[in-house]
């Protein structure tokens, strides 16, 4: 249990100190102190209690924040890096927010840069937090990875650790490919002291394992170029549900090119997406085919309820000829 050393003096209902009206009316005293004679006993209780009291409330700030004891041994080292603590954490922020959040991955490489002019690490959701400004890591999928190797044709979760106690940082990536990866870094080997991180990107790799070409990250947003996850010819009546790795589990709103296109002349074709088979949130892409293998695109952005996954309807009316319904991811929100 953590303890508070700092307690508050002369607090007791009866006690012997000065009313602050007065106190307050001491205006030549107050300015320059108790110069000669003796003091009165309810005037030096006062300023002992007011000290005190700030004191105490101050010291328990640390203890209920930080967790760590508030010691009176004679030294403020400790105390005033746990009091630098105690309000970075009740500062404003959400972990993994960032202030023009930036990686760009022109051709495949197993190096890539982000930069962030501010970055919110925590120690814990909900637990201490600390702004970082001006980060720039490059990282690297042979050095970083916090266990095994990058894996490829799959996705990575990069994440930025602080030492609160030095100011140094690090990086680890994360095979992100079939989980979500936590907003909070809970790797295998965390290296010692490095308390706080943050979720920075979940990226794709391609089939060498490398960073994928065309990858864009914009604060919280992954573009990528076109990705194929749908192409079929099927009527469907009723929203059914498509698991797609396009985008990765930690996604919760994808950018997609919507299209629809029949060799049937008089024809009209249908494709509604949502996120779930009750239609919520859905778009729609419609196409009336006057010329055989004409169609139509459309850009969206769905949010996804369940990850990898969207319902999807498919109509073709008459149904005559071959319909082809279609929708290629180009980017995604984490």
């Amino acid at each position: 249990m953590t303890a508070n050393d700092f307690l508050a003096f002369a607090n007791g209902a009866s006690a012997n100190v000065l009313p602050q009206a007065e106190y307050a009316a001491l205006s030549a005293l107050l300015a320059s102190g108790f110069q000669a004679g003796t003091a009165q006993s309810a005037q030096v209780n006062k300023v002992w209690r007011q000290s005190s009291i700030m004191a105490a409330v101050l010291a328990q700030l640390i203890v209920d924040t930080t967790g760590q004891n508030a010691v009176d041994d004679g030294t403020t080292a400790t105390l005033l890096a746990n009091l630098k603590a105690a309000v970075s954490a009740r500062s404003v922020g959400v972990v993994g927010t960032s202030r023009n959040a930036s990686m760009s991955i022109a051709t495949a490489s197993v190096t890539g840069t982000f930069t962030a002019d501010e970055l919110i690490v925590e120690t814990a959701l909900g637990g201490l937090r600390y702004s970082l400004a001006n980060v720039s890591d490059t990282f690297n999928l042979t050095t970083d990875m916090d266990t095994g190797s990058a894996p490829a044709s799959g996705y990575v979760a990069l994440y930025k650790l602080f030492n609160p106690s030095t100011g140094a940082s690090v990086r680890r990536i994360v095979n992100a490919t079939s989980i979500t990866a936590p907003e909070v870094f809970s790797g295998a080997n965390p290296p010692a002291g490095f308390t706080a991180s943050a979720l920075v990107a979940v990226v794709p790799t391609n089939a060498s394992a490398q960073f994928a070409a065309g990858t864009n990250l914009v604060c919280r947003w992954v573009n990528r170029p076109a990705s194929m996850a749908l192409n079929s010819s099927v009527v469907k009546t009723s929203f059914t549900a498509l698991n797609f790795t396009n985008i990765p589990r930690n996604a919760r709103r994808a950018k997609i090119i919507v299209g629809t296109t029949c060799n049937a002349v008089g024809t009209t074709q249908t494709l509604d997406l949502a996120m779930d088979a009750n239609a919520s949130g859905q778009i729609s892409c419609g196409a009336a085919t006057s010329i055989s293998g004409n169609g139509n695109n459309s850009n969206a952005i769905v949010d996804i309820g369940t990850p990898q996954t969207l319902f999807y309807r498919a109509d073709n009316t008459p149904n005559n000829g071959t319909a082809i319904f279609s929708f290629y991811v180009t980017g995604y929100e984490f």
